[in-house]
């Protein structure tokens, strides 16, 4: 992790990236990469001013949100992963590219558990990270 943060400081400054810009492999192309995955620690990377993280909600076993599910529920859910610069369209149905986003986003930012399903602590994480943004940029 120090090597990739070393790593990650000089391209932030050869190329003035903002530090909160960091993404994954799995956010950028979440059909084709699944790393670095749930195992990479992200905290401790923003713990070194590289990336956006906030403490995720804990999973509580809910079964949230997943695949068929309609409705305005989905349709938040499209328009915050949306806002927070995920590609995805908001039309309130739940499909297979949805649970595809939330996975990525799942092992990016609430790596305690990883299913593509959106439950409460997915979308308060989710709903957290949107309302810190604007103290980030």
């Amino acid at each position: 992790m120090a090597a990739v943060e070393a790593l990650c400081r000089d391209i932030l400054a050869r190329y003035r990236i903002e530090p909160a810009r960091v993404l994954a492999h799995s956010d950028v192309a979440p059909r084709r990469k699944r790393d670095p995955g749930e195992k990479f620690d992200w905290a401790r990377l923003a713990r070194a001013g590289i990336g956006h993280w906030v403490e995720p909600a804990p999973p509580g076993g809910d079964d949230g949100l997943g695949c068929s599910d309609t409705g305005n529920a989905v349709m938040r859910l499209h328009r915050q992963l949306r806002a927070y610069g995920y590609w995805i369209e908001a039309h309130g149905f739940y499909d297979e590219h949805t649970e595809i986003i939330v996975t990525a986003f799942q092992r990016h930012f609430r790596p305690a558990l990883v299913n593509g399903r959106a439950d409460a602590s997915t979308i308060e994480t989710l709903d957290r990270l949107i309302a810190s943004r604007t103290r980030v940029y």
